[in-house]
């Protein structure tokens, strides 16, 4: 299989650079750089991620334009073998500054220290010599004042930089879902949560509960006018027919509509005189305009050619839309009460006993004793009371209960990596496989949910992390598989730009992981 191929922008960073490989499925990776890319800065960038590939098992190489980066890219062991590596124009591998940032382990030419390093590693006496024996050298027109000035800003120099650095550092650790499927036993007889033997108390439930709400209604019924008029029999069969007005129906767009009376003497091969119709239903939705055809349904006919129409409009129509009790809302209102009457008594239960009990819809049986409402089906009502007496038997448990028996299972195969966290969220959806209410028994499929987090040891990172620039500091930690992410701040910033060597100033938090 061909290596996976990903072109990186010059503004890409180490540290996605990282989380990329990390990501990624495939063994042999091969990173496209541009010319100028800030990766190419530095050869410990392409060595991290050299060691963040191996530590994945994957085989990172890097191909590049830039001939200084191909230099830098064979160094650090991550050139790809294509690609040949060339000399500069003039043989130099020196850039601008605006192109690369020297770093001592790239180029070794003389060391290149900053004051302030050069004062954190000189010892006070030798900065107050150095300054006394300056002072000597000093043209004797200069003043003692001079003198003096300058032993007090060397001074003050070394207080600040001394006393003032800090660094805080942010460990982003890495974590991951956990979730279990397990068979846990209910039993009357057990006393306390048994991760051995998967079992638990039984809570059990006998008692008898009422509860009374009021509900709005859906049943809707329509009152009003029906629409009416007239239409037109034509009559294209050689029979002369006799319309009954009880077994004949005109429909027009699916809307029915009756003779007002019985049609007799409709002649053959003819039309009628207009006769009077009138809709099915009150409503608007009845009225027509002229000239509508309508299909006339009798038994007696079959499909011999007979249909009406309408001279002028059909209206009168009109509907006031009235709310009534149906038999769905008292069914509704029934299922409501049983789930709140059931919240209720676990509620109770859990206030009673200090503890989240539970009790599965599978795991009782309900005795409805009364069920009623104070209106009947079809009476006109917005809303209505309904009443529900019943008497609750079964078995219940404690959730904490199967919380410390899953949390316990976990923690047999959990790696020394890792930790359960205490304050995430832990989830337990149960119901029963089989129970026996009347011996207080039953077993539950139980499936459980929880957070563990990866152990992040930051016992000595103060002393390896001493001294190190923010990019230093992030190339250690994120090598660590433990690390997801991490943040540096040096405090001042417009003076620090290393972790403190000296006052031991760096402090270090460990942060989980979204």
């Amino acid at each position: 299989m061909s290596p996976k191929i990903i072109k990186l922008n010059k503004s890409d960073d180490i540290v996605s650079v990282v989380k990329q490989i990390r990501k990624i499925k495939d063994r042999e990776v091969i990173f496209e750089l541009e010319k100028g890319s800030t990766l190419l800065r530095s050869s410990d960038n392409l060595k991290l991620m050299k060691r963040t590939g191996e530590a994945m098992g994957k085989k990172i190489l890097v191909t590049t334009d830039d001939e200084v980066g191909r230099v830098l890219a064979k160094k650090a062991g991550v050139l790809n073998s294509a690609i040949e590596v060339k000399m500069p124009k003039g043989g130099s591998l020196m850039r601008t500054s605006q192109d690369i940032k020297v770093r001592f382990s790239d180029i070794a030419s003389r060391p290149i220290r900053s004051v302030q390093n050069q004062i954190e590693t000189m010892p006070l006496p030798s900065v107050v010599k150095a300054v006394k024996t300056a002072s000597q050298r000093v043209s004797s027109k200069l003043t003692k004042t001079v003198i003096i000035s300058l032993i007090v800003l060397v001074a003050v120099f070394l207080a600040l930089a001394v006393l003032l650095p800090r660094a805080n550092i942010e460990v982003y650790a890495r974590s991951e879902p956990i979730t279990r499927d397990l068979e846990i036993t209910v039993d009357k007889t057990a006393t306390n949560a048994d991760p051995v033997k998967l079992t638990v108390p039984a809570i059990l439930i006998n008692q008898e509960v009422s509860k009374t709400k009021n509900f709005e209604t859906s049943g809707i019924n329509p009152v009003g006018t029906n629409a009416s008029g007239e239409v037109v029999i034509y009559n294209n069969t050689s029979f002369t027919l006799t319309l009954k007005a009880a077994t004949t129906t005109l429909l027009v767009d699916g809307k029915k509509y009756f003779f007002t009376k019985d049609q007799s003497g409709i002649r053959p091969n003819a039309a009628s005189n207009p006769v009077s119709i009138v809709a099915e239903l009150p409503g608007e939705a009845y009225n027509l305009l002229p000239n509508q055809k309508f299909e006339i349904i009798n038994t007696a006919l079959g499909n011999r050619d007979v249909y009406g129409m309408n001279p002028k409009t059909i209206s009168g129509g009109a509907a006031i839309k009235t709310k009534v009790l149906s038999q769905k809302d008292l069914d509704e209102a029934r299922e409501i009460l049983i789930g709140e009457i059931l919240k209720q008594l676990e509620t109770d239960l859990s206030d009673q006993r200090g503890v989240a009990v539970k009790i599965p819809r599978n795991g009782i049986t309900l005795d409805v004793l009364a069920d009623a409402a104070n209106q009947n089906v079809g009476d006109e009502t917005e809303s209505f009371d309904m009443t529900l007496i019943i008497k609750v038997a079964g078995v219940g448990f404690s959730e904490d209960d199967i919380k410390s028996v899953a949390v316990a299972k976990i923690q047999e195969v959990l790696s020394a990596d890792k930790y359960l966290l205490d304050e995430a969220s832990k989830q337990v959806v149960a119901a029963y496989k089989t129970v026996d209410i009347q011996n207080g028994r039953g077993v539950l499929t139980v499936h459980f949910e929880t957070v563990a987090s990866y152990q992040v040891d930051s016992s000595n990172l103060t002393k390896i992390l001493a001294g190190k620039t923010e990019s230093e500091i992030k190339e250690i930690m994120l090598s660590k598989p433990e690390v997801d992410d991490v943040k540096v701040e040096f405090w001042p910033s417009w003076l620090v730009h290393k972790a403190p060597r000296l006052n031991g100033r760096i402090e270090i938090e460990t942060i989980l992981s979204e």
